[in-house]
C-alpha cells in the first residue's frame, strides 16, 4: 500500500508540472494576446481614418458618376430638340420655295431676307430680362436700340417695292419670323448644351482625381495591413 501510495503522488507530481506548465504558456499567450490588443489599439485611429477615406471616395465617386449619368442624359434630349427644331426648319424652307422658287426674280434678295438674323424677335426677351436685372441703364439702351432694329426690318432693301400678288411678302415674313423664333430656341438650347458640356467636362476631372485618390488610398491600406500583420508576427 505505501508503494503505491508513493506511485500515485510521483504520478500526481508529474501532472502537477504538466498543468504548471500549461499554465505558464497559457500565461505567456495571454500576455502575447495583451500586447497585440496594444498594438492594435495603437494602430485602430488610422485604420478607421483609411477605412472612413476609402468609403469617401467610393460615395463621392458613385455621386459624380450619377451626376455625369444625369448630364449625359440632358444631352441627349436636348440635342434631340436641336434635331427637331432644324427639321421644322426645313419644313419653313420648303414652305418658302413655295412661296419663293428657285430662279424666281428677286430670288437671292429674298432668300437673304429670310434667312437674316435679327434682334427684334428677342425683344420681349431683353425687356423681361430688364425687370429682372432691375437694370435701369441697360433698358433705356435698348429701347434706343429696339426702334432701330423695328425700322430696319420695316425698311428692308429686299422686299421694298416688290408686289404682293407676284412674292406673298407676308407669308414670307411669317415664315421668317416663325424661323427667328426656331432660332432663337436652337440658340438658348445650344448655350444650355454648352453649359452641360462644361459641366461633365468639370465632373469628368472630379472623377479622375477622385480615382486617383481612391487608388492611393487603397494602396495605403494595404500597405497598412502588411505593416500590422509583420508586427503582430
Amino acid at each position: 500500500m505505501i508503494d503505491d501510495f508513493d506511485t500515485e503522488i510521483k504520478e500526481m507530481q508529474k501532472e502537477k508540472y504538466r498543468l504548471e506548465s500549461d499554465l505558464k504558456n497559457a500565461e505567456i499567450k495571454l500576455i502575447l494576446l495583451f500586447e497585440e490588443l496594444i498594438l492594435l489599439k495603437s494602430m485602430e485611429e488610422k485604420d478607421h481614418d483609411l477605412s472612413h477615406n476609402l468609403a469617401s471616395c467610393r460615395q463621392e465617386k458613385g455621386l459624380i458618376m450619377k451626376e455625369i449619368n444625369e448630364i449625359t442624359k440632358k444631352l441627349r434630349e436636348k440635342r434631340k430638340e436641336i434635331d427637331n427644331i432644324k427639321s421644322e426648319e426645313d419644313v419653313l424652307m420648303v414652305k418658302f420655295h413655295e412661296y419663293c422658287p428657285e430662279g424666281s426674280p428677286k430670288y437671292d434678295e429674298l432668300r437673304k431676307f429670310y434667312e437674316r438674323i435679327t434682334k427684334k424677335r428677342r425683344k420681349a426677351e431683353k425687356i423681361e430680362k430688364e425687370h429682372e436685372d432691375d437694370d435701369e441703364e441697360e433698358g433705356e439702351q435698348e429701347k434706343d436700340e429696339e426702334p432701330e432694329e423695328a425700322e430696319e426690318d420695316e425698311d428692308d432693301p429686299a422686299i421694298t417695292g416688290l408686289s404682293q400678288e407676284d412674292f406673298k411678302i407676308d407669308e414670307i415674313e411669317k415664315l421668317r419670323d416663325e424661323r427667328l423664333q426656331l432660332y432663337d430656341s436652337k440658340e438658348k438650347i445650344g448655350l444650355y448644351i454648352n453649359e452641360l458640356e462644361q459641366q461633365r467636362k468639370r465632373m469628368e476631372s472630379t472623377e479622375k482625381r477622385i480615382n486617383t485618390e481612391l487608388t492611393e488610398t487603397e494602396e495605403e491600406i494595404k500597405d497598412f495591413q502588411k505593416e500590422k500583420m509583420a508586427k503582430l508576427n
